[in-house]
């Protein structure tokens, strides 16, 4: 309004830009990553799914759907057979029905396992570990509010604790401790939590150490309480692709950012009623591969400038 252009203008404008964010369907990147957003009524999930080069974080496309059938469509229709085979490397998060589709689609690709997604299956069963543990001994015990009040120093990790300063803790008679020692009398109240705990830290430091022989350890390990040993199936079933990512060393950590971009921007615009439009939005607020080697041929095509 106060620059007296019309909403059809700015429609035409966006319409317009549909050729330079097209996939180039004779081309993928030996790399590739995909994880799902919630994107809303576009898709039958409410999750879409964005297309990412994770070597050099250049987000390729915004997929609709996360839908098996959706996806396979897609990369049917929008890419070669050449395309989909020159791929090498497939980083996904570890839901299952992604699996079946990558070895259907991109037949010489490795699938590696994200690291962030394997860690969050651990960090979930110990705070389920916790909180059942709090309602062993109930809301109105020096235990339950303990574990209520100190939750965050039993997920930070263990070599990150603080040893040298020491505090008057309410929730213990006032007495001086410090973190690791506040971290200490937390596992005394359970046997069971202790060995969640230990096991939740294990797998932090066999992913930080990229540790082959830690993560057989962790597989093979008895005796755990109920709430890890769904984490000990998860880890023995994406083996071969937690090893993988310990070589390759490529995460989902570039489209994780891209996500929290694109809450954003579905705030600032108080929703989207177009996907096309939202597409667009994301796109254009994105470092996209297709915006980029458009923008590098241009350079390249650039007439030099004449010498006096």
């Amino acid at each position: 309004s106060h620059h007296n252009v019309s909403v059809n203008t700015v429609e035409r404008q966006l319409e317009g830009l549909e050729d330079t964010f097209k996939p180039n369907r004779r081309w993928l990147p030996a790399t590739i990553a995909f994880d799902d957003f919630k994107s809303g009524k576009f898709a039958q999930s409410e999750m879409s799914m964005i297309l990412m080069n994770p070597q050099n974080h250049r987000t390729i496309d915004i997929i609709q759907s996360r839908n098996s059938r959706f996806m396979r469509s897609y990369f049917l229709s929008r890419y070669s057979k050449k395309a989909r085979w020159s791929v090498r490397i497939v980083v996904v998060d570890l839901f299952e029905p992604y699996r079946n589709l990558i070895h259907d689609l991109f037949p010489k690709a490795i699938i590696v396992a994200d690291h962030f997604h394997v860690v969050v299956q651990a960090y979930r069963a110990l705070q389920s570990a916790r909180l059942k543990v709090m309602k062993e001994y109930g809301p109105n015990t020096h235990e339950y509010r303990a574990l209520k009040r100190y939750w965050k120093l039993l997920m930070a990790k263990e070599g990150q604790l603080d040893y040298l300063h020491y505090y008057s803790r309410r929730n213990f008679n006032h007495a001086y401790l410090s973190n690791q020692d506040v971290v200490e009398r937390l596992l005394s109240f359970s046997p069971e939590l202790r060995a969640a705990y230990e096991y939740y830290q294990d797998l932090i430091t066999a992913i930080s150490q990229r540790s082959q022989e830690l993560l057989d350890q962790l597989i093979s390990r008895p005796n755990l309480p109920t709430t890890m040993r769904r984490v000990k199936r998860t880890l023995a079933k994406h083996r071969q692709e937690i090893i993988a990512s310990f070589y390759t060393q490529l995460t989902n950590g570039p489209i994780e950012g891209t996500n929290n971009k694109i809450k954003v921007i579905k705030r600032t615009a108080y929703g989207f009623r177009n996907f096309f439009h939202f597409r667009i939005r994301i796109l254009v607020s994105l470092k996209t591969s297709n915006l980029m080697i458009r923008e590098l041929s241009k350079k390249r095509t650039r007439p030099k400038a004449k010498v006096a």
